[in-house]
């Protein structure tokens, strides 16, 4: 399978690696023969945060980096982040992160880094230090939005978060289809109305937490694009607004379709 090509792949790029399956069925025997890897069957779904805070827990290096099944890595980009490290002494640095190549949006190697405030967690390295100071992953927030809530802790706290223009991540997410209008060609991603609920609540949930403009322009992004490209506009907006009454209700956790 993909996933087990990808995790093969990181075989000499790192001194460990820590399985987390969030699905409920148990694949150990999909990675038996793979001896620097440690497989942990949850057997169940809870959720992404969950599954992180599972792996960093059973980890003890000084530098954890976490990846998505839909992210490949490469040796360029171990090199360029360790080129940085080395040279970079400043305790207030919390994590590294790269550029993402998708199809949607391609990227190439630039010099230089650049301090940001969010991120994807997907190939992004972060200090052990960095977890003992402001905890893990808000396991509420059960799926996305999961990473952008903990750049905004991390940057409360006074801790940077660094792009390492120079490392580039190849990222697959969501679905992707394109829309042609003449010469112009737009491509966007498409998801589940499941998976609009949880974006929709946990971007207007973090944003109000963390009185974050861009995470409101997200919200507002995701809602034009369900008015203007999506067909069965009528359930997306069902989902998006349930999750935005969520969020207003602090009713967080795993989506329940019986919860008024």
């Amino acid at each position: 399978s993909q996933v087990y090509k990808t995790i093969a792949g990181y075989k000499g790029l790192v001194s460990r690696v820590i399985l987390v399956d969030n699905s409920s069925k148990n694949n150990q025997g999909l990675f038996k023969d793979l001896s620097y890897a440690k497989y942990i069957p949850l057997l169940d779904n809870f959720g992404i945060a969950y599954a992180l805070n599972k792996g960093i827990k059973e980890s003890y290096e000084k530098y954890i980096l976490t990846m998505d099944q839909d992210s490949s890595i490469s040796e360029e980009l171990f090199t360029e982040y360790l080129k940085f490290l080395n040279q970079e002494k400043d305790s207030t640095i919390g994590a590294i992160t790269c550029q993402y190549n998708t199809d949607r949006n391609p990227q190439k190697p630039t010099p230089g880094w650049k301090k940001i405030t969010l991120s994807m967690q997907s190939g992004t390295l972060f200090k052990r230090s960095t977890f003992q100071k402001i905890g893990y992953f808000n396991e509420n927030l059960f799926l996305d939005v999961v990473d952008y809530e903990y750049f905004l802790r991390m940057n409360n706290a006074g801790l940077q978060l660094i792009r390492i223009n120079s490392a580039v991540l190849d990222h697959q997410p969501a679905t992707t289809r394109m829309l042609k209008m003449g010469p112009i060609k737009l491509k966007y991603g498409v998801a589940s109305p499941v998976r609009y609920y949880y974006q929709a609540r946990n971007l207007f949930w973090t944003a109000r937490k963390y009185n974050n403009i861009t995470l409101y322009i997200n919200l507002l992004i995701k809602w034009l694009k369900i008015l203007l490209l999506f067909d069965d506009k009528k359930k997306y907006f069902q989902y998006f607004s349930k999750g935005i009454r969520d969020a207003k209700n602090k009713r967080l956790g795993k989506y329940n379709e019986y919860r008024k």
